[in-house]
């Protein structure tokens, strides 16, 4: 049975506002403290036209371009500071634009005390501690930070990209393969406003079909497929990539441990290849009696 595992994922957050408790870098506090607590509340000023994410699987991993187009419909400058968090980013790949221009970013690795959920009348916290050695202390969360100007009216887009680490069993030859892929929709709700949504979804050939989504996607070609709503989705996005039928029959004979399974069931095996045999057998040398009884 394939293990679940987190929706590695896509996690994206842009918050506004961060909290007395957290320095500009986001850099962890100091190990006495408890940890350094993120506010996220509801922006006024900016909104988010529209969002497409790009999502090309390639093996055991997925190149992740998210673009906004954003507008500033005050009549004043904005000078903002944004956040996005993800689970299982490669931080080599990692690339921030807006309008055009490369913004420089810091990326750190925390530790997530507290559910990510983020309700659009209101504000939540989240609690970031440093980096733990065991995955079992908490859920990992890596975050891209960076800030953003803004002239009265201005608006252009802002593009995030980065490669992630798909979640599931994607670089076992020898098994059934799986991905897993979880990104986090619902944080854009806390800029002013938030228009269409498209999500383009690109497998390979090792793992080409969708086993399940929380979102339905259309399938728009070979190995393609798309989402599109004008509202932002209440759920974050949550997909698992597999095998097709033939594929997953070869991975499983390829199975070390299937192999083995193999030998241990042997002999029950062929005690029904025997059993099945002989009854091919029998109904053939009754149905040949039969015939020579009504020849003669």
């Amino acid at each position: 049975m394939k293990k679940a595992v987190f929706l590695p994922v896509l996690v994206l957050f842009f918050a506004m506002l961060f909290s007395q408790t957290v320095n500009a870098n986001m850099a962890a506090p100091e190990p006495a403290d408890i940890g350094s607590s993120i506010t996220f509340e509801k922006n006024d000023s900016i909104s988010v036209l529209s969002e497409v994410l790009d999502i090309t699987v390639h093996g055991s991993k997925a190149d992740i371009v998210a673009t906004y187009q954003m507008r500033n419909a005050s009549d004043e400058k904005m000078s903002v500071k944004s956040m996005f968090l993800s689970p299982n980013i490669e931080d080599s790949g990692v690339r921030v634009t807006a309008g055009g221009r490369e913004l420089s970013f810091t990326a750190e690795s925390y530790v997530l005390e507290y559910d990510t959920e983020i309700e659009t009348n209101d504000w939540k916290y989240a609690v970031l501690s440093e980096k733990a050695e065991s995955p079992d202390d908490g859920r990992t969360v890596d975050c891209i930070t960076f800030g953003m100007d803004f002239a009265p009216h201005e608006e252009y887009d802002v593009v995030v990209s980065y490669t992630y680490r798909l979640g599931g069993y994607p670089e076992y030859d020898t098994n059934v393969k799986e991905g897993e892929i979880e990104y986090y929709l619902a944080p854009a709700a806390m800029w002013k406003d938030f228009g269409g949504l498209t999500i383009n979804l690109y497998l390979d050939k090792d793992m080409p079909v969708i086993s399940r989504s929380n979102l339905e996607f259309e399938k728009t070609g070979a190995r393609t497929y798309r989402y599109v709503s004008d509202t932002l989705p209440e759920e974050n996005l949550k997909i698992t990539i597999d095998e097709n039928w033939f594929q997953n029959m070869i991975s499983t004979l390829r199975n070390p441990y299937g192999i083995l399974m193999l030998l241990v069931f042997s002999p029950f095996i062929l005690i029904f290849v025997a059993i099945i045999v002989l009854l091919v057998w029998f109904f053939h040398r009754r149905r040949k009696a039969k015939r020579q009884r009504n020849g003669n």
